[in-house]
């Protein structure tokens, strides 16, 4: 699990540059997409099994926040035409309710832990906090269809574009050690990221 964990992950980090510099929609960017999202799904199974393995339960709701940005880039791609009317499918309302239960969990988590006095349930609290905005963004588009054509567009750029700042993440956290300090390794690579994002390409 470990290998398939590091392998899917490498794939991931590989075809996720290539699908940030091709032209979006074009074959290549199509396919190093599609790469990529099963690179990050190997990344998720291989995640999912260590973590439980070693009893790691924080690892287990990280593996899960950082699978639902990567799915979610995916299935908004099936969404294009909500602001005609368009409903949501079963399986999207079903996603949101499993993600929506780990998002909570990964937030208690975080304040257990910091009542604990353990750091990284900062980590917890602020990838639990985004998780439930791009949950609410969701559900809310999913009730009341957007007002944007583009909805699509800027939904697809910001969950890739997340999902590939928690690969990055995993990456550093795994070869840097700050001791009493490794939380700040994880919302880093996040920060920076939303920093450098285009200011059109929010939601």
């Amino acid at each position: 699990m470990l290998l398939l964990h590091i392998a899917g992950g490498t794939v991931a980090l590989l075809t996720g540059l290539g699908a940030m510099f091709t032209a979006k929609g074009s074959k290549p960017h199509r396919l190093f997409g599609k790469i990529y999202f099963w690179g990050m799904t190997a990344v998720f199974v291989g995640a999912l099994f260590t973590a439980i393995g070693h009893g790691r339960d924080f690892l287990v709701m990280v593996a899960f926040f950082s699978y639902y940005m990567t799915v979610r880039g995916y299935r908004i791609l099936s969404q294009k035409k909500l602001h005609t009317g368009q409903k949501a499918a079963p399986l999207d309302w079903a996603f949101a309710v499993v993600s929506g239960l780990f998002i909570v969990a990964l937030i208690g988590w975080g304040v257990w832990a910091l009542m604990k006095g353990i750091t990284m349930g900062i980590v917890g609290i602020v990838f639990g906090l985004i998780g439930s905005n791009f949950l609410f963004q969701d559900v809310k588009t999913f009730i009341k269809p957007p007002q944007q054509k583009m909805h699509w567009w800027y939904g697809h750029i910001n969950s890739m574009g997340g999902s590939y700042i928690s690969a990055v993440t995993a990456f550093v956290v795994v070869n840097i050690q700050l001791s009493q300090f490794q939380w700040t390794l994880w919302v880093l690579p996040g920060v920076i990221g939303d920093y450098n994002w285009p200011n059109d390409q929010k939601v």
